[in-house]
């Protein structure tokens, strides 16, 4: 035992492991905390996973701690007792747990014990620490005979079993005609130590997951005729007997994960990063009759390794997978996301399905999933806490990265076209925010949110306030605060609080009131132009206004001049109201236009509402404009932003009119041409 445990330790501290003697990074890029050199063989008829580890966790804090916390992600799908399924009513990302037994999911740990021989098998007791299910077998506690100092290293050696699901919530197998196997959350995962206690939440129908970083080296053994992929580099790959072992070797990285399958099509791809020349080996591995699909991933990856090295920081990793799974079951486990490996899902209407309808899906799931490796395996916030910075962020990266590659040509609108009209990813997320605005906010616990908000806290409000932060600060002050959210905190686990004084530092101003309101309340903003009213102005005594006659309304009552004299020129005061309808304040600008050419901006905080503006002028106004420029994507009614007089219209003509502004304004709602 004590040559093991010092082999372990020196390979350890040169950056190696028991399996692997290669090193990917020269110095170490995180602090190392949670280390896993794992063996595991797959067994394809049960679907089970036999495994051990030998996990060497090092305590970073300046805490005595003395007892060990473990994740059992496999647990949520043992029974119909476990938070996650009470939570998700046994359905989960499209796809329904059955109720037999050999659809179920499990973690056994055989046997757990330190490798100085303490065991801790008979120790382990299951906990329940955010709410009082306790049949929930997701999180253990592990009560220690001596306990870890500040700054000490423990090393605990695991022997365990995993029972694969039937897939569902990012892992399990599919049909046996697929043959397919995504082995994620498979372990027994130590949880954070953090602020003095243990971040260990159970697994929720809403939440991911959040660790420490670490070196991970994996020997899998499966059938001969199976394919395998992971999340880390291949080391070796040996055949014996009817058996393959891979070994593999990652660092710097917050989770394990691998697939296996005989069906795979492997295809290889280097890319080229523009900004330093250097290359990323993309390794895709295509499910039957995905292979066509070849040249739009080529495309979509090359743009998105570049795009996001210029908006936010360099992806530090030598490799990537890219997992397209089998039509069928095996579509649950598409569009998910882990370190250096990802699984998409050109099967979800990239094609154009017809004359009338086209989805950019393969682009906007392979975007959002490589977009993760920025934030949260690399910016590993709290996923459990604050599920808004990682799936908020990425979902910002995707639009963004939607829109870069329209622009170029690449693809024809943002999600695809609807009968002929581009549909951006800002109309997807609008529809997803304006039915419910009030229903929930972004910066709560994942598991709190209301089911029918979370999508729109955890992705679609956040792309929309991050939108509209990028539009009030411009594009470059967006790109510099994200650069320097990603370098302070790569690798390292932030929070809200941290991201808000990165954005108050790089722009310079105090933007609290923003997120104050956008991020921990549902308060919203719906600013309208509520009324243009213009009337002449009689003499220098004073203006028409108690004669209904005399007052220019939407309707532009004709002032008649019944006077044989000389004309004289007219003046006419205009008197423009606004409002805001909603609870939050935003500063805006209103643009009002003149019948003879003539314009006025003026600036609005929303504070003072209702609000009037009023104008002698010479000539009428003719039209107002809250928020011409469209700056704020969270307001809730555009279609009320803008008021026209019709000045010269009457009888059909001014019906026709309003109904074609009123459809303008519909598509701009839907579709956001502006």
């Amino acid at each position: 035992m004590a040559r093991k445990y010092f082999l372990f330790i020196m390979l350890l501290a040169t950056g190696t492991t028991v399996f692997s003697q290669i090193r990917i990074f020269d110095k170490p890029l995180s602090p190392r905390i949670a280390n896993y050199a794992m063996k595991a063989r797959l067994f394809p008829e049960t679907k089970t996973v036999d495994a051990s580890y030998l996990l060497n966790w090092w305590n970073a804090s300046n805490d005595t701690i003395r007892e060990l916390q473990f994740h059992l992600y496999l647990n949520a799908f043992k029974n119909e007792k476990s938070t996650f399924i009470r939570e998700s009513g046994g359905r989960h990302r499209s796809g329904e747990i059955k109720p037999e037994k050999e659809n179920w999911g499990f973690i056994d740990v055989l046997s757990m014990q330190m490798i100085d021989g303490e065991d801790l098998t008979t120790k382990i007791e299951f906990i329940h620490p955010d709410d009082d299910n306790a049949d929930d077998q997701t999180v253990i506690r592990v009560p220690l005979s001596n306990p870890i100092l500040p700054s000490q290293s423990i090393q605990i050696e695991c022997k365990f079993r995993s029972k694969l699901p039937r897939v569902s919530a990012r892992t399990g197998f599919s049909d046996d005609k697929d043959d397919f196997f995504l082995v994620g959350q498979w372990f027994p995962k130590i949880g954070v130590w953090r602020n003095g206690a243990w971040n260990c939440h159970q697994f929720h129908s809403q939440t991911e997951f959040f660790a420490d970083f670490g070196v991970y080296d994996m020997e899998l053994t499966v059938p001969k005729q199976y394919i395998v992929g992971a999340n880390a580099v291949l080391v070796d790959k040996k055949e014996m007997d009817s058996l393959s072992v891979y070994t593999f070797h990652q660092e710097d990285v917050i989770d394990a994960v691998w697939t296996a399958s005989s069906k795979f099509t492997e295809i290889k791809q280097k890319v080229k990063i523009a900004s330093t020349g250097r290359e990323v080996d993309v390794t895709y591995l295509l499910a039957p009759g995905r292979e066509v699909y070849e040249g739009r991933y080529f495309n979509a990856s090359t743009a998105m390794f570049n795009y996001f090295d210029e908006w936010f920081g360099t992806y530090p990793y030598p490799n990537l997978t890219i997992v397209d799974p089998p039509v069928g079951e095996g579509m649950t486990a598409g569009g998910m996301e882990y370190p250096t490996l990802v699984t998409t899902g050109s099967f979800f209407g990239s094609a154009r399905t017809n004359d009338f309808i086209g989805l950019n899906i393969l682009e906007i799931v392979t975007f959002h999933e490589f977009a993760h490796n920025y934030f949260q395996s690399l910016v590993a916030n709290n996923e459990f806490e604050e599920p808004w910075l990682d799936e908020g962020f990425t979902t910002y990266a995707e639009h963004r990265a939607l829109e870069r590659y329209e622009q170029e040509g690449k693809i024809s609108g943002g999600y695809g076209n609807i009968f002929g009209l581009n549909f951006s990813s800002i109309a997807y997320h609008r529809l997803s925010y304006l039915p419910t605005p009030r229903n929930g906010i972004v910066g709560e616990k994942a598991w709190k949110i209301p089911e029918n908000f979370y999508q729109t806290a955890a992705y679609s409000k956040p792309v929309l306030l991050l939108t509209t932060l990028q539009n009030y600060l411009g594009e470059e002050t967006m790109n510099k605060v994200m650069r320097a959210y990603f370098d302070r905190w790569k690798f390292r686990h932030p929070q809200t609080k941290d991201f808000i004084a990165v954005v108050n530092e790089v722009s310079g101003q105090d933007l609290n009131w923003y997120f104050d309101q956008f991020v921990y309340t549902h308060k919203t903003v719906d600013f309208e132009v509520s009324g243009i009213r213009v009337f002449e102005i009689k003499d220098q005594m004073g203006w028409f206004g108690d004669s209904e006659e005399k007052i220019f309304t939407e309707d532009q009552k004709e002032i008649k001049n019944d006077s044989a004299e000389t004309p004289i020129e007219k003046k006419y005061r205009s008197v423009i109201s606004v409002r805001n309808n909603g609870e939050a304040l935003f500063p805006t600008t209103i643009l009002i236009r003149f019948a003879n050419g003539d314009s006025v901006i003026e600036k609005w905080d929303g504070k003072d509402s209702p609000k009037q503006f009023a104008y002698d002028k010479n000539t009428k106004a003719v039209s107002a404009s809250i928020d011409p420029d469209r700056i704020n994507v969270l307001d809730l009614k555009i279609t009320n932003n803008t008021k026209v007089v019709e000045a010269e219209l009457t009888g059909i003509s001014r019906y026709t009119a309003r109904f074609l502004f009123w459809l303008q304004s519909v598509f701009q709602t839907l579709i956001m041409i502006v």
